[in-house]
């Protein structure tokens, strides 16, 4: 029976997963299938495009602000949503990193970010600015954490007493406390 695309795309996240982004390789993939690496071309493209794919997988756990809720709750909500999504995934925030950097991500997360800022009363541009503060923390702060923790795991450093969540949360709290200032000075 021939894989499907969203076959490759649970293997490509069960390796990523077990083994980290360093050994999620087509060649590895295409084993786990136990298909030739050609195949895996009939899905996608190139390898880019199916980490852009594990990317949308990935965020695709981040719902959709609660309607209603104040704006500066939905960014927060969301940007903690994008966290805890990529922190169920080694390795997962580099690879939303590289999903952005390359232009092939699809996920509406970044939408939500400008949606939320932009009910905050702020202009197009700072609610563009907003997405991307939020969305660069979110991510640079996981691929620290996610880095951190294989490093212990293998031993390379001893464990740390850093509180992240703490961290995060203090992070978070002055970004959408500079997000609402600048809300403020337009009423």
């Amino acid at each position: 029976m021939a894989n499907t695309q969203r076959d490759v795309l649970e293997a490509a996240l069960a390796i990523l997963d077990e083994f980290g982004l360093a050994d999620l390789s087509m060649r590895r993939l295409a084993t786990a299938l136990d298909i030739r690496p050609s195949a895996l071309y009939w899905h996608y493209p190139n390898k880019q495009t199916l980490l852009a794919a594990v990317a949308d997988e990935v965020l695709a756990a981040v719902p959709e602000p609660a309607v209603g809720a104040p704006w500066t709750d939905q960014l927060r909500d969301t940007t903690v949503a994008m966290r805890a999504a990529m922190r169920r995934y080694k390795d997962s925030a580099e690879v939303i990193s590289s999903a952005y950097a390359s232009g092939l991500i699809t996920s509406s997360v970044g939408d939500y970010l400008v949606t939320a800022a932009r009910a905050g009363g702020v202009t197009d541009d700072t609610a563009e600015a907003a997405r991307t503060a939020l969305s660069q923390f979110v991510i640079g702060f996981t691929i620290e954490q996610q880095t951190r923790e294989q490093m212990e795991r293998l031993k390379v450093t001893e464990p740390s007493d850093r509180d992240f969540d703490a961290e995060f949360d203090a992070g978070l709290g002055l970004i959408v406390t500079g997000i609402r200032s600048l809300s403020d000075q337009l009423v």
